[in-house]
């Protein structure tokens, strides 16, 4: 499974692809134009604290379970929608990117190598309970064991250097659509004050 670090990287990426592909209102998310449109704005932050969310579980001892299903993002997806609603800005484009960072942590994950039992994640819950392993293992497992040193420090830093070398083109690419996106969109001419 994905390091905090991946899934945090795949979680911005959510967000500046949203930015890019947004309409003209999300602009008040992303900023004005691109030489003044800041990297992080409040739908970054929500979609990277999204993307990390589902591990929370571990807290519970219930991994892999409910917090890394389907329903999991749909709950997301209502929940940022509302919030974006009541702050008047696009509940919809809100919403989708705050499931879409909820996805993503699920779909790195279903990529990732599992050992533990059983493999998989509970992807379909409540329509269905069983575990989904891709079997590919495009992401290396992170190691918990802080007391194997070589283990800990070493195996989880080669993971997730592999993680940034595949997540950072891909979030490198959303940022470069976000910029792009940003820069030729028309800024609204200044107000005049009359003294």
């Amino acid at each position: 499974m994905p390091s905090p670090a991946g899934h945090l990287l795949a979680g911005v990426a959510v967000a500046w692809a949203a930015e890019a592909f947004a309409p003209r209102r999300f602009r008040v998310l992303a900023g004005g134009p691109a030489a003044a449109a800041p990297i992080v704005t409040p739908l970054v932050l929500a979609s990277a604290a999204l993307a990390l969310a589902p591990d929370l579980d571990i807290l519970l001892a219930s991994h892999r379970t409910y917090t890394h299903s389907l329903a999991a993002a749909a709950l997301a997806a209502l929940a940022g929608g509302s919030m974006a609603r009541a702050l008047r800005v696009p509940a919809l484009a809100t919403g989708l990117t705050c499931g879409l960072a909820v996805a993503s942590h699920i779909a790195l994950d279903w990529l990732g190598h599992d050992t533990s039992t059983p493999r998989g994640l509970l992807a379909l819950w409540p329509v269905s309970s069983a575990y989904f392993y891709s079997g590919i293992d495009l992401f290396a497992d992170i190691s918990r064991r802080y007391w194997k040193p070589e283990e800990f420090i070493l195996k989880n830093a080669v993971s997730v250097a592999r993680e940034l070398a595949i997540l950072g083109p891909v979030a490198g690419l959303a940022w470069w659509a976000r910029r792009r996106s940003v820069s030729s969109r028309p800024v609204a001419p200044e107000r005049q004050t009359s003294a």
